[in-house]
């Protein structure tokens, strides 16, 4: 059919319709249909664009790491559209919270500077090996996260940019040892309890409803015994990840990436030097003093190592006689590290340093040479980087060859799936519940239950679900949602009816139980008609286990019992109802020192975090902002 049509486009008649066509679109000025594709945006703030593909990689990243951290228990959330619909929202959300940190902090005229990046990377857990940064551990790390250097160096620096006002405004909330007391306390309080179980089972046998009860329930409630909405779909997925399967990567193209990226695989030079550290003290002067005499000692020729061993404040490194750890440039204080690399022969020494720590007499002991690391120490990480690169530029050619195809012949999606090579995957009865992962992505679901596009029974735009993945469908069936018969669902209203009646009676009861327990009358006959009985609690705590959890925090709201019993009821997992009595609470005199400490580091952290949230509040009510998704 595709041959069919691009013969009959080199026809004359075709040619003169052609002309037309555009001559039309020269006169009515539409200079955009030819121009390059504007970037998709998913929000704006302040004017500032958020793009698509940042989204895309950032819900990836996010959706990764909970399947990293969760497992299957992430896989079945993910199952439900309504959860990630909430997923991506909460992502687009903290995107749009960082951009207007971002903004804030460059209003502030906030900085970081190169040497506290690398400081900091060099600190991450990440990228070292035995407790050190290793730098091949570091590009492999970042070669698995398709990360370039460059790109984590820019997303480390916008993190400590916010982190940095972060700080600046948020860094005096602070929390009253009282506070933590009195929160230590109430943490270690303990209560004892009465209380008795009212089975719902117990009621059911007199609440059976009668037939003309179900259809007078079935006629108030005929739209919770809809069937649900579904389409017959066929589709196709364009997958990077899975196209990065099918692509070799030469020897050759490793070797000339190699050559022209050698930068990235250089270690740069390292210093290994020993210090005599003068601390300042008290008094700055005498400091200073006993810097010169020491040096004055070491122009005399007396040991270096001995002088750092008796001498230097720094006592770990002096009993090493002053040795310190390789290290790369930028690492150390700035003044340290400059006059340790101004150092030229091994053994020399520099002039007296002064740092943010004391006064410094600096020895070089050993130089490693920057070294450029061997290609097949490299070739592989090399070869996964070009494989990805290779799959996202053919994921990209292929997506446009679908989007091409599935436009020429709009009404099916078997010659797209021919002529790409793709598969075509058909769904039937697909509802809103049961979509799979692809399917069941926020964007796609709107269009496969948009009453427009099931009409036109066309092909869709492709769809892109993420930075690797796109998807092209079309409905080719339509079941609307009906009103099941009621000899259908009558027993399923049988079995509702019966079971709201009873709880009902079950809950009717506890109130019966409530009052007679507070007033102290008629409680024993009451409980006798159920054959019931009050079990008892003592020194219960927040966390224990002798109770359902919703149980224990319902106990824990109870008001303390005075003249008056204190009592109430509330519901269990399996509906029964549960009749409390507050018999007393048991309260500590004392706590120790380290629970407070915990409780007020945690509530000073709780603090933080609400004053967090209400200078996002404030940047938003300022803020202009639009969601694009």
């Amino acid at each position: 059919m595709l041959e069919k049509l691009r013969e009959g486009s080199q026809g004359p008649v075709a040619k003169i319709i052609l002309g037309l066509v555009i001559l039309s679109f020269a006169l009515a000025g539409v200079g955009s249909y030819i121009a390059s594709p504007s970037e998709q945006l998913a929000a704006t703030v302040n004017g500032e664009s958020i793009s698509r593909a940042e989204f895309d990689k950032a819900y990836q990243n996010e959706r990764a790491r909970l399947e990293n951290q969760f497992g299957d228990a992430f896989n079945q959330l993910a199952a439900d559209p309504s959860y990630m619909a909430q997923f991506r929202n909460n992502v687009l959300d903290r995107m749009v919270s960082e951009r207007l940190l971002d903004q804030a902090a460059e209003q502030y005229g906030l900085r970081i500077s190169d040497a506290q990046l690398k400081s900091q990377i060099l600190k991450m857990p990440e990228f070292q090996v035995d407790g050190r940064f290793d730098n091949d551990r570091y590009l492999a790390v970042l070669s698995r996260a398709h990360f370039q250097p460059s790109q984590f160096r820019d997303m480390m620096r916008n993190d400590l940019t916010r982190q940095q006002l972060q700080n600046a405004l948020l860094g005096s909330e602070f929390a009253l040892p009282s506070e933590a007391e009195l929160l230590a306390k109430l943490n270690q309080q303990t209560r004892d309890v009465r209380y008795v179980t009212i089975p719902t089972a117990n009621f059911v046998a007199a609440e059976k409803p009668s037939s003309e009860d179900l259809k007078a329930y079935y006629q108030a409630h005929k739209d919770s015994f809809k069937t649900e909405e579904s389409v017959d779909v066929e589709y196709i997925l364009v997958d990077a990840d899975e196209l990065a399967k099918t692509i070799a990567v030469s020897p050759e193209e490793i070797d000339q990436f190699y050559k022209a990226n050698s930068q990235t695989y250089t270690q740069p030079e390292k210093r290994k030097v020993a210090h005599i550290l003068v601390n300042f003290g008290d008094d700055e002067t005498a400091a200073l003093t006993k810097a010169e005499q020491l040096l004055a000692k070491l122009n005399q020729g007396e040991d270096f190592a001995a002088l750092a061993a008796e001498s230097s404040d720094d006592s770990f490194s002096g009993e090493k006689g002053g040795e310190l750890d390789w290290f790369e440039s930028g690492v150390m204080d700035p003044a340290f590290d400059e006059a340790a690399f101004a150092l030229a022969q091994k053994g020399d020494v520099s002039p007296i340093v002064k740092s943010a720590f004391g006064y410094h007499l600096i020895k070089l002991l050993d130089v490693q040479t920057a070294q450029v690391k061997p290609l097949d120490q490299v070739s592989e990480q090399i070869s996964q980087q070009l494989r990805h690169e290779k799959a996202q530029t053919a994921f990209y050619e292929q997506a446009q060859k679908v989007a091409e195809l599935s436009f020429e012949v709009p009404d099916s999606l078997v010659e797209v799936a021919s002529e790409t090579g793709l598969k075509l995957e058909t769904v039937k009865g697909l509802s809103r519940t049961n979509a799979n992962a692809v399917l069941g992505q926020a964007q796609v679901i709107s269009k496969l239950f948009d009453p427009e596009f099931i009409a036109e029974g066309l092909n869709s735009d492709v769809i892109q679900l993420a930075d690797n993945s796109s998807v092209v469908v079309r409905v080719t069936g339509h079941s609307a949602a009906t009103v099941k018969p009621f000899e259908v669902v009558e027993s399923q209203i049988a079995s509702n009816l019966t079971q709201t009646r009873a709880t009902q009676a079950a809950q009717a009861y506890a109130d019966k139980l409530i009052a007679a327990l507070k007033s102290g009358e008629g409680l024993d006959d009451l409980l006798y008609q159920q054959h019931l009985q009050f079990t008892t609690k003592t020194q219960l705590t927040r966390d224990s286990q002798e109770l359902e959890p919703q149980v224990i925090r319902h106990l824990f709201m109870m008001a303390k019992p005075l003249a008056q019993k204190v009592a109430g009821r509330i519901s269990t997992m399996n509906g029964d109802q549960l009749v409390l009595q507050l018999t007393a609470v048991n309260e500590v005199e004392t706590v120790e020192s380290t629970e407070t400490q915990r409780w007020l580091q945690q509530l000073a952290s709780i603090k933080t975090e609400a004053s967090y949230q209400t200078l996002i509040d404030l940047l938003k009510s300022k803020a202009e902002i639009k969601t694009l998704l």
